[in-house]
């Protein structure tokens, strides 16, 4: 048999040749950090692609569909596992109760270790879209200082008016950390007039402030709820 072509250093030339792994996910915009683990956004060299409204609801429902997806496989293997437990002659009908129980604990075990990894990868993908929005800081002790200062002020506004205000002073003084810090406050205080003057004031951060707006508002949502009921809901028997 012959050998095959020399490699660069010597030996088959097989031996150097790479193949990289297939990944979990179709999307080219995703791909799952370890098996079972949750897709998380691709890099794009070094530099992770920031998040826009139109990517985020393009990603979040690729993903949601791959769970759906993987949900509904379970369901399926339990109905046939069923089935294969009541037709089997040999068990009696008390045992195939006790089985049956037995794969309904196990479905039901699947279908919430699914859902969970669901609720991770929505968790991580918030805080990906929180650090955008921050952008990237310096981590020197006086910038770090800085911005806990600016947090602690953010904190002490007691009304919209105020942080209207403070924004404008940030604005002015170019004062990105203290301008971060209200619009945080705005968001979570549903100062809608306010989070937008951030928005302006702050045109780089717009599409994630939407972005982050859209993921926190996910659980209050009742078509994405219902969605996840009956996707994560038990097998009809």
């Amino acid at each position: 048999m012959s050998a095959g072509r020399q490699g660069p250093w010597g030996g088959d030339e097989r031996r150097y040749l790479r193949i990289p792994p297939p990944t979990s996910s179709s999307s080219p915009f995703l791909k799952t950090t370890a098996p079972g683990g949750p897709p998380v956004p691709r890099m794009k060299g070094n530099t992770m692609t920031k998040t826009t409204p139109a990517t985020l609801e393009r990603d979040l429902d690729h993903t949601r569909a791959a769970y759906k997806e993987e949900a509904t496989a379970v369901k399926h293997a339990h109905t046939a596992k069923k089935a294969e437990i009541m037709k089997d002659p040999m068990t009696s009908d008390l045992a195939k109760r006790e089985k049956v129980d037995e794969l309904r604990t196990q479905t039901r075990a699947e279908l919430d270790g699914i859902k969970a990894k669901q609720q991770t990868y929505v968790k991580d993908l918030r805080a990906k879209v929180e650090r955008e929005l921050l952008g990237s800081q310096p981590s020197d002790a006086n910038s770090v200082l800085l911005r806990r200062d600016a947090a602690d002020r953010a904190r002490r506004i007691t009304d919209e008016k105020e942080a209207l205000a403070v924004l404008e002073d940030a604005s002015r003084g170019g004062d990105d950390s203290l301008a971060h810090a209200v619009g945080y406050r705005a968001r979570n205080s549903g100062w809608i007039n306010a989070l937008d003057a951030y928005r302006e004031a702050q045109p780089g951060a717009a599409d994630s402030a939407t972005a982050l707006a859209k993921l926190e508002s996910l659980d209050r949502d009742p078509s994405y709820n219902f969605a996840n009921q009956i996707t994560y809901s038990a097998p009809n028997e």
